[in-house]
């Protein structure tokens, strides 16, 4: 008796979800959406059709420590064609026995013209007193002038 009442209970709660969630049956399939506004630029700019990110990355690293906070000197390459801008970067951080024991990110509200440049102070907020820096990587960039 019991497991019939929670079996119509549970079967109440669904139909309840169901009914409160909008219907995938009347959402748009992606080759319905409506076409773009005339005059707007497409996210990946470029003849590559390559994401700007794909060109730009971390050449190298110089780390500081301070407490509760990790300092790095990063050296940035921008391979595209274009200036891009707002690089967010993913740093890893170890333990002395080399365990993944954090990663964080920042983002450098700067303008990188095609070529090398360097950063100095990109802050990265660190509570583990004995994490050793790992490798960083870029995670985005957005185009200047663009709409992103």
């Amino acid at each position: 008796m019991r497991i019939s009442v929670i079996l119509l209970a549970a079967s109440g709660i669904v139909s309840l979800c169901l009914a409160a969630s909008p219907s995938a049956l009347g959402q748009q399939k992606p080759a319905e959406q409506p076409a773009a506004q005339p005059g707007a630029k497409p996210a990946t700019p470029g003849p590559t059709g390559k994401a700007p990110v794909d060109k730009f990355s971390v050449v190298s690293q110089d780390w500081h420590r301070f407490p509760g906070l990790a300092v790095a000197d990063i050296t940035f390459q921008n391979a595209n064609d274009f200036r891009v801008r707002d690089a967010v970067v993913s740093c890893e951080f170890f333990d002395a026995k080399g365990k993944l024991i954090a990663t964080r990110g920042s983002t450098v509200f700067q303008s990188f013209p095609p070529g090398k440049k360097k950063i100095d102070g990109v802050e990265f907020s660190l509570r583990e007193k004995n994490a050793v820096p790992g490798s960083c990587r870029v995670i985005s960039v957005r185009t200047v002038g663009g709409a992103n």
